[in-house]
């Protein structure tokens, strides 16, 4: 995993050149699953999707291009909320994609209707 993460950038970066253009559609989604036991030191209480009450979890956020394919994951703490790690995936895709111009497709959950977006307002759908 040490040598997994030590590429993760490079990693992601090839995968959105080779899946993601200027115009593209781009895929937001989390997930977030329960925690077993302990030592997971990002496991947290948050809001929990599988109704798991007294379980912590972990929120993965995936950027993914059209086909579902994914191009790069961040993982974050449980009680992250979902329209914060939107925030991440607007954030990567210009620095570090070279994407200025791409169409967002995430749930409700995630485009909160008073949420302020580059070029425009998102809505929820």
């Amino acid at each position: 995993m040490d040598w997994l993460f030590a590429r993760r950038e490079a990693i992601e970066e090839k995968l959105a050149k080779r899946h993601l253009t200027e115009g593209a559609v781009v895929l937001c989604d989390v997930t977030s699953p329960y925690v077993e036991g302990f030592g997971a030191d990002l496991a947290e209480f948050g809001y929990n999707r599988d109704r798991k009450k007294g379980k912590k979890q972990i929120n993965f956020g995936r950027l993914c291009d059209k086909e579902g394919r994914p191009v790069a994951v961040e993982v974050f703490s449980g009680s992250v909320a979902n329209p914060r790690t939107l925030t991440w995936q607007l954030d990567k895709l210009k620095p570090h994609f070279g994407l200025s111009k791409v169409t967002i497709v995430a749930d409700r959950g995630r485009l909160m209707p008073a949420r302020p977006c580059r070029g425009g307002q998102a809505r929820g759908l």
